[in-house]
């Protein structure tokens, strides 16, 4: 009687010891299912907001052209351009600011990224704004070559993946809680 005791004590014990397990384990691997989500979203808007950057030199050159009627399209389409300008410029910086908490190697290799479009894209807008205002659709099918920032690109993304490994970001999330 007493063995069928201890042994159904010891049966509960086990059980419930391995349902305790269970339960830190999911929780464990919940929180890093969740930090990963959310450094995922974050290096994926940066990354959109430095693609969204390349996108103003053909902002600038299919701008609305002024006319004899509305010779005050040309300011207002600068102004256009410019407060959309400034938005991704925000943007970039509040990603930056971000990513730099988060990880050097991704943050080092992000600022690059920045710092080479941000110069490939001033010189095509320059451009852009000289060349002034697409006149017809012939010229619609025009292309900046962007070709150079690929390696920046592949270098930002493989630090990325690098930094979303389970056991980095499992010890970013026991560190937080």
């Amino acid at each position: 009687m007493i063995a069928t005791t201890d042994l159904a004590a010891t049966i509960t014990v086990i059980v419930a010891a391995f349902t305790a397990l269970t339960g830190v384990v999911t929780w464990f691997v919940n929180g890093v299912r969740a930090e990963r989500t959310r450094l995922q979203k974050l290096y994926a808007d940066a990354y959109s907001t430095v693609m969204s950057f390349k996108e103003y030199p053909y902002l600038v050159r299919h701008r609305l052209a002024p006319s004899a009627a509305h010779p005050e399209i040309a300011g207002a389409e600068r102004l256009r351009i410019s407060d959309s300008l400034h938005e991704v410029q925000v943007a970039l910086n509040t990603h930056r600011a971000q990513i730099r908490t988060e990880s050097d190697d991704v943050s080092a290799k992000y600022e690059v990224l920045i710092d080479k479009t941000r110069k490939l894209v001033r010189e095509y807008m320059e451009r852009a704004w000289k060349q002034g205002p697409l006149e017809s659709d012939a010229y619609m099918s025009e292309r900046y070559d962007y070709d150079p920032l690929e390696q920046y690109q592949l270098e930002y993304l493989e630090a990325v993946k690098r930094d979303m490994t389970f056991w980095r970001v499992a010890n970013l999330q026991r560190r937080s809680n």
